[in-house]
């Protein structure tokens, strides 16, 4: 019946210490609670159960840095002793008020949210990270590593590249005490020549949006988007292999089929656009189901959420009351839905002899936190393959068992709007690519005469080379293009960049009385304490970023 793969990219932006709400460090604590807990739940419960279930999971770097930060885990439990509190204040009022059905909803919060503070605390022993990495040790999550801190690999100068992924993969390493192969591009953009640096730091395989597959439509408009957009086209150029080994451009490829990309043993497995759609569609996806739980309508007082879909054209104030019980046998329906749709799409498949791959990939923090019944769903799904087919494997395993025969030209592009760059390069954004530009040649230039024999110089130089790792994270423009948090992104990209350059001008000349003020930079940003001007070093000459005008 063929493969199915399902992959979930967990990530974050740096946000530890850097504000609570509405934006800053509560975004790890929400997520921790309202997905990365019930999901772990889950998965646990699986395993448990002896379902033979298989996933994988992205993690990105900078997530499970905070993750396993001992601030961010006292302060979490703070969080979830709050959301009690405020589920329990609601009960109470509820009762006071006679409005029996919504008492009996923040009962539900009740028991829920105590639920999960007992699982963080006395099942996972306040360690995320380590309940992956047991999962991954037992064989039924395969975890990917990703660039440092999600870094929009193609817009990046080659030693940033270079040091996206070797601070990246060594942290996943380090804290979840494993060897990854496989990688979550960062917004799953790609640009020729990156699988050559990917299979350079042991990259064997990653996930592409279908659209950048040879032959495969793309949206209208993304011509107008593309032209001198990519840093990688002006890397140094290489000897191009003979071109009759890989599939003609225009060729229309197979979705459910992984291939090698270009003339490297990089291997691009894509997502099935259709079949993912059953849950991103805005239109049909069953999160905008009417039963499911409203995100955007909070009660006044506490913030928990009472109210369902209800409908689309509704308006929040007008939104009826949220009925768990109807929701949880929407999410039933819906998965059978989706199994069945999975099995037709495999059968439909042209096979050629070979086992048709069917994958499908999420954000992570879309079930639970976003569609608060998608960790339901979820559960349903492994449980009703697992019955009855189809085989469910992670990438790694179904690339083991049926290797690639062919070999492919990735177009350059992305899974953003228009699948082009234009999410994170455009005309409100085009000066923080201008000055992540001067900040890597700053930082190239510290490269060239290091400090030496001065461990407070050196330490500073460290604390340098993190700040643009920092700085370099896709969310900042993501963040000011779509204007969820437009002011306080660029209040984060200019603080890295500000004490960049501080720690540049200490690192230089820097005296026992910067002591002070660098300890202050090191508590504030703490990830990747192995990150070093060395992982800046590129594999080959570098050449001088230009104008990335459009």
């Amino acid at each position: 019946m063929g493969t199915f793969v399902l992959a979930l990219h967990s990530h974050l932006p740096y946000a530890r210490g850097a504000g609570r709400w509405p934006h800053g460090e509560e975004w790890i604590h929400e997520a921790m609670l309202g997905t990365y807990l019930p999901l772990l739940a889950l998965f646990h419960d699986l395993r448990e159960a002896a379902v033979p279930y298989r996933i994988v999971v992205g993690l990105t770097p900078v997530l499970i840095e905070q993750l396993a930060d001992r601030d961010v885990d006292a302060r979490f439990i703070e969080y979830a002793d709050d959301q009690i509190r405020r589920a329990e204040s609601d009960v109470r009022r509820f009762m006071d008020q006679s409005d029996q059905e919504r008492a009996a909803l923040a009962d539900f919060y009740l028991s829920s949210y105590g639920r999960l503070r007992r699982a963080y605390v006395e099942r996972f022993r306040r360690d995320l990270v380590g309940a992956f990495a047991d999962l991954a040790r037992s064989g039924h999550l395969e975890i990917l590593t990703s660039a440092a801190t999600h870094g929009y690999l193609p817009l990046l100068d080659r030693a940033s590249v270079e040091a996206q992924l070797r601070v990246g993969r060594r942290s996943t390493r380090r804290l979840l005490r494993l060897e990854p192969t496989g990688i979550w591009l960062p917004e799953c953009a790609y640009a020729p020549g990156l699988e050559r640096v990917l299979a350079e730091n042991g990259i064997t395989h990653f996930f592409t949006d279908a659209a950048l597959l040879p032959g495969h439509a793309r949206p209208a408009g993304e011509r107008a988007h593309r032209r001198g957009q990519s840093e990688l086209r002006r890397w140094p150029p290489h000897e191009e292999r003979a071109a009759a080994a890989i599939v003609p451009g225009d060729t229309d490829v197979d979705v459910m089929r992984p291939y090698y990309v270009a003339d490297s043993d990089v291997i691009a497995i894509a997502r099935h656009d259709k079949v993912s759609g059953q849950v991103w569609s805005a239109v049909m996806g069953y999160p905008g189901d009417p039963s499911y739980r409203e995100f955007h309508r909070k009660d006044d007082q506490t913030g928990l959420r009472y109210w369902r879909v209800t409908d689309v054209q509704t308006g929040l104030g007008d939104k009826q009351r949220y009925v768990p019980g109807s929701a949880a046998e929407r999410a039933r329906d819906h998965a059978s839905h989706f199994v069945s749709v999975v099995r037709g799409a495999l059968a439909a498949a042209n096979t050629n002899g070979s086992d048709p791959l069917l994958a499908v990939t999420f954000d992570s923090e879309l079930f639970g936190h976003w569609w608060f019944e998608g960790v339901d769903w979820l559960g349903f799904v492994l449980r009703e393959m697992a019955q009855g087919g189809p085989r469910v494997a992670t990438a790694a395993e179904y690339l083991d068992r049926d290797p690639p025969r062919q070999r492919i030209a990735l177009q350059e592009g992305s899974w953003g709007k228009g699948n082009d760059h234009s999410t994170w390069l455009n005309d409100g954004t085009r000066w923080m690519w201008d000055e992540l530009g001067r900040l890597a040649r700053e930082i190239e230039d510290l490269r060239a005469s290091p400090p030496r024999d001065n461990a407070l110089r050196e330490r500073a130089a460290h604390q340098a080379a993190r700040e643009l790792l920092l700085a370099q994270s896709s969310d900042w423009p993501f963040l000011v293009t779509t204007g969820q948090a437009a002011d306080y992104a660029i209040e984060r990209f200019r603080v890295h960049a500000q004490r960049l350059r501080r720690a540049i001008a200490i690192a230089r000349g820097g005296e026992e009385t910067d002591d002070v003020e660098l300890r202050s930079m090191e508590r504030a940003d703490n990830p990747f304490p192995d990150a070093s001007l060395l992982d800046f070093e590129s594999a080959v000459p570098q050449v001088a970023q230009g104008s990335r005008g459009a």
